[in-house]
């Protein structure tokens, strides 16, 4: 049976992010030290990752109540522990279906099928909550640049400027792309900076796990670096490899460890896998996401809704 040219795309995108990733790890494999690296992960202290799991999970949930926060503005409104099993569905689809829909594919098609919602109202304010993040994540990057990380550049602490422009950029795009949406601005926004700030606990927790009290500005400046590179949609979920060769090239300037710096990436990953788990239970009995006796199948993925 010949293959749709939709499908087509989608192999071929999905090989592309096969290669980019293992290139990206083969680089990063060919500038660290294996066995050391390997030393330092299995030197992190199991209480501590426990307690960093709890605050990402935390943060996870108010993600799902930020993006309630822009359905709201729709009108959509979710029940809230709907929502969050929702979310929670879609963050282990975006692990495991890296060639499929995607968890934001997922509640598109959920939210379309069960309410009526037009896809492109979605599309917009889900593309808006993923923005959100990325700009906060822009701000604490300029924070820690003005004056946190000895970065070797002129008028460094006017870099704090960017905090301002950022939020304003976030504000005009939904003016632009979903107008109702900046109904719910300052409500989101203070959302992504708690989350963001929870994220980096998270990753200072596993710091500390692996021993690692001293440069902790310079490694969060680069998790948030990577968080962004992450964000590209030509890797592997959770932007594996990207992720690392950030965290390599960024020790490589900032004169932090790469053994710890990968090892930082590759715990808050599995963090962030292990927490997504429970939605596998959803995958099974999506019915539980509405808690009734409706049963839902995952769209096929050529489809339209």
């Amino acid at each position: 049976m010949a293959l749709s040219g939709e499908k087509i795309k989608k192999v071929l995108l999905l090989i592309l992010k096969i290669i980019v990733s293992v290139a990206a790890i083969a680089f990063v494999v060919s500038k660290i030290d294996l066995e050391e690296t390997k030393a330092t992960l299995l030197s992190a202290k199991p209480s501590y990752l426990l307690v960093a799991i709890v605050i990402y999970v935390i943060s996870q949930m108010l993600s799902a109540m930020r993006t309630n926060a822009l359905f709201a503005t729709l009108p959509l409104n979710l029940n809230t522990f709907m929502n969050i099993r929702l979310y929670w569905l879609g963050m282990f689809y975006n692990f495991f279906l890296p060639g499929g829909v995607g968890g934001d594919g997922y509640k598109i098609y959920y939210l379309k099928k069960h309410f009526g919602q037009p896809v492109k109202g979605l599309v917009a304010l889900l593309l808006s909550d993923r923005l959100s993040g990325l700009a906060i994540i822009l701000c604490y990057l300029s924070l820690f640049a003005s004056f946190f990380v000895n970065i070797p550049i002129p008028f460094k602490e006017w870099i704090v400027a960017l905090i301002p422009i950022c939020l304003a950029g976030y504000y005009l795009f939904l003016w632009i792309f979903k107008r109702c949406a900046t109904a719910a601005f300052w409500k989101v926004t203070g959302y992504s900076f708690v989350i963001q700030g929870l994220q980096m606990a998270t990753a200072c927790l596993i710091l500390f796990s692996l021993g690692e009290k001293n440069n902790t500005a310079e490694y969060i400046f680069l998790f948030f670096m990577s968080s962004i590179a992450s964000a590209i949609p030509v890797s592997l979920p959770g932007g594996i490899g990207l992720r690392e060769m950030t965290f390599v090239i960024g020790s490589l300037y900032l004169s932090t460890n790469e053994g710890i710096a990968v090892s930082l990436s590759v715990l808050f990953y599995a963090t962030s896998l292990i927490s997504s788990l429970p939605g596998a239970i959803l995958v099974f009995k999506p019915s539980l996401i509405k808690g009734d006796d409706s049963a839902d199948q995952i769209p096929d993925e050529g489809t339209d809704e």
